[in-house]
C-alpha cells in the first residue's frame, strides 16, 4: 500500500492566518511521510484536478503574508450535488484519502457525506463559526480596524465631525462589538440586536455634547449596512457634519 495522500485548500474569503494554516498541515503530513496536494482556488479546483503535489519548500516564507498562497474562489457547481460527487471522484483518481485545511464548512461536510472525509479549520475574519472562541484571521481584522478608525478619530476630532464607520463581519457582529469596545465608540450597531436610531444615536450625542465633547464615533457592522443613509441622517437631525467610512477589504 502506498502513502496517505491528503490535499489542502482554502475556499471562500481570504483570511490573514490561512498561509500558517496551510504550512501546517503541508509540514505536518510531509513529516508523517504522507503525500500532500495543494489543491488551487478552492472547490474549483477539486473539481477540475488543478491541484500539485507539495514539498517542505512549496510553504516556504508564506507564513508572513496575508491572503492564500493557493489562492480561493467561489464554485456555484460544487454547490450542487452532481459538483459534490465530481469533486470526490476528482480525489479518489488522485488517491487522495483526505481533505483539510481552511474552507467552507458545508462543503467539507458534503465531500465527507461523498466518502473522503474533511478536516475543517476555521478561516474567517468574521468569526462566525460555532465550537471555538476565535477563527483564524479574526484578530488580525479586529487590530486592522482598530488601527484605522484611530486613524479615521484624528481627523474626525480636528473637525468636530460625527464618523459612522463601517466594519466588516457580514452577519456576524463579533467585529463591530470589539472594535467599538476598543476604540470607546459613541455607539456600536450589530445585526444581532435591532437599534433605535433616537435612543442608541441621537441621544447619546445630546448627551456627550452636554458635557463638552464635540467628536464621536460610530460603529456599524456590515450586517447592518446603510453606513452612508445613517451619516446623512445624523447631519440632519443634529446638525453636525457627518462623515461615513467603510473600511472593506483592507481588514
Amino acid at each position: 500500500m502506498g502513502a496517505k495522500s491528503i490535499a489542502v485548500l482554502t475556499s471562500g474569503g481570504d483570511a490573514p492566518g490561512m498561509n500558517a494554516a496551510v504550512r501546517a498541515v503541508v509540514r505536518t503530513g510531509l513529516g508523517f511521510g504522507m503525500k500532500v496536494y495543494g489543491v488551487m482556488r478552492g472547490y474549483n479546483g477539486l473539481l477540475n484536478g488543478d491541484m500539485k503535489e507539495m514539498s517542505m519548500r512549496s510553504v516556504s516564507d508564506i507564513m508572513q503574508h496575508g491572503g492564500t498562497a493557493l489562492f480561493t474562489a467561489r464554485s456555484p457547481e460544487f454547490n450542487t450535488p452532481e459538483g459534490v460527487q465530481k469533486a470526490a471522484q476528482m480525489c479518489r483518481e488522485k488517491g487522495i484519502d483526505g481533505v483539510g485545511g481552511d474552507g467552507s464548512f458545508r462543503g467539507a461536510r458534503d465531500l465527507t457525506n461523498a466518502g473522503i472525509p474533511c478536516i475543517g479549520v476555521p478561516g474567517t475574519i468574521d468569526n462566525d463559526i460555532a465550537c471555538t472562541d476565535y477563527t483564524i484571521g479574526y484578530d488580525t481584522a479586529l487590530n486592522t480596524a482598530m488601527e484605522m478608525i484611530d486613524r479615521i478619530r484624528d481627523t474626525t476630532e480636528s473637525h468636530d465631525r460625527c464618523s459612522v464607520v463601517e466594519v466588516m463581519g457580514r452577519r456576524c457582529g463579533d467585529i463591530a462589538l470589539n472594535v467599538g469596545v476598543a476604540v470607546g465608540a459613541l455607539s456600536t450597531l450589530v445585526p444581532e440586536i435591532p437599534y433605535d436610531f433616537q435612543k442608541d444615536i441621537i441621544d447619546r450625542i445630546k448627551l456627550a455634547q452636554s458635557t463638552g465633547k464635540r467628536h464621536y464615533i460610530i460603529v456599524v457592522a456590515e450586517g447592518v449596512g446603510g453606513s452612508q443613509q445613517l451619516a446623512e441622517k445624523i447631519q440632519e437631525v443634529t446638525g453636525i457634519e457627518s462623515r461615513a467610512t467603510i473600511l472593506g477589504h483592507v481588514q
